[in-house]
């Protein structure tokens, strides 16, 4: 399936079970105590599935203090061929999405994003598309003019100041802080709780 420099690097240089084994479609958990997800993921084409990020290694040069959070991680992505180069397709699970938390996912996307990228020079292979995913039961933002809590509107690395909702999440977009501001394609995928109590939704790419 893959071409031999990739089937070399996943041979002889990553870890094993790093990756799913290939298939159409995924069952992708999050089983925190504060909740558990199902996410079943459906994908065609060549592509390469890492479910549990944030629990692998990754790399390890990077700074452990809090405030830049290039410890924190998503928790699954897809590399999938586009016929010329690949796409990154990133996932993080949440119950419910604030103006913290969805400042704490740009982190884990931004600090995600550098790791695979660091995992492709491995495989030998360029991420030309990046895309960016969210599933949530509740949407809880609000508004910067209205919060009593200046930390909620606190910009990545001093940048200017946005209202989350308004200039990111309603737009279906997600704008990361690296050198310059880096707008992403972003999906929010509302997810339906079940009588057992787990949230569950789809996504095809």
């Amino acid at each position: 399936m893959y071409n031999a420099r990739m089937t070399f690097a996943i041979d002889n240089f990553i870890a094993e079970e790093y990756f799913l084994p290939t298939k159409e479609k995924y069952e992708l958990k999050e089983e925190k105590e504060s909740g558990k997800s199902l996410l079943v993921l459906a994908v065609d084409g060549e592509h390469i599935c890492v479910e549990e990020y944030d629990k692998k290694k990754r790399c390890g040069f990077l700074r452990e203090h809090s405030k830049f959070g290039m410890q924190k991680c998503i928790d699954h992505f897809v590399l999938k061929n586009n016929g010329q180069a690949w796409d990154l397709h990133m996932i993080e699970m949440k119950s419910s999405i604030g103006n913290k938390t969805w400042n704490d996912i740009k982190l884990k996307m931004r600090s995600s994003l550098f790791n695979v990228k660091a995992l492709c020079v491995f495989l030998g292979i360029t991420v030309e598309n990046i895309y960016t995913y969210t599933t949530y039961e509740n949407e809880r933002f609000i508004p910067a003019s209205s919060t009593t809590d200046p930390k909620t509107i606190v910009p990545l690395l001093g940048k200017k100041a946005m209202d989350s909702k308004r200039d990111e999440w309603d737009k279906n977009i997600m704008k990361l802080s690296i050198d310059e501001v880096v707008t992403l394609p972003h999906r929010a995928i509302q997810m339906v709780r079940s009588e057992a109590g787990e949230l569950q939704g789809t996504l095809n790419i």
